[in-house]
């Protein structure tokens, strides 16, 4: 194989497949792939569609289990098992919802930065199919890297208690 081919393979294996974020994930830029429910569990999609904050990782759990870590215009998703559970998300803080999941459901979920002073602050949303669609034209997919999963598992450990008291907060409001 010649040298030209060589960079050539290299150059545009890069511009496909980039790492990203410490090597916590790597985006394949203008892959769009998707899951499927399994009659047993339940499909969560979560994406980072807007540019702001575009530097700010956030990432997204089913209780303890990540479902990913992304930047700006980056996907992911998971299977999860049914029933309850804290769907949440990370940046600087961290954003919590009670959701009842189904198998053979999809659900979506975006999260939204807000810059603020000194801090940027995720929102976790659920969203319909059809806000997801737009988003998944717009988004690429991702998938934590081994390091990212071993850093998710540090911050699960010491953040599930914060984003089960953000869901409850949220649960009690909408009771109101």
């Amino acid at each position: 194989m010649s040298r030209l081919s060589v960079v050539t393979s290299i150059l545009l294996f890069s511009a496909i497949t980039t790492v990203q974020a410490g090597e916590f994930y790597v985006k394949h830029k203008g892959d769009k792939r998707q899951g499927t429910p399994t009659e047993s569990e339940a499909l969560v999609y979560v994406f980072r569609p807007a540019t702001m904050g575009g530097g700010i990782k956030t990432w997204a759990f089913a209780d303890d289990q990540l479902i990913g870590v992304s930047k700006s215009h980056g996907y992911y998703y998971e299977l999860v098992p049914p029933g309850e559970h804290v769907i949440w998300a990370k940046a600087e803080n961290t954003s919590g919802l009670d959701v009842e999941l189904q198998p053979g459901q999809t659900y979506y979920f975006k999260t939204a930065i807000k810059m603020g002073f000194g801090k940027a602050r995720v929102k976790l949303v659920q969203i319909d199919e059809a806000e997801a669609q737009k988003y998944l034209k717009k988004c690429s997919y991702t998938e934590p890297t081994e390091e990212g999963r071993l850093r998710a598992a540090e911050i699960a450990a010491n953040r599930l208690d914060r984003a089960e008291t953000s869901a409850a907060k949220k649960s009690a409001k909408a009771d109101e």
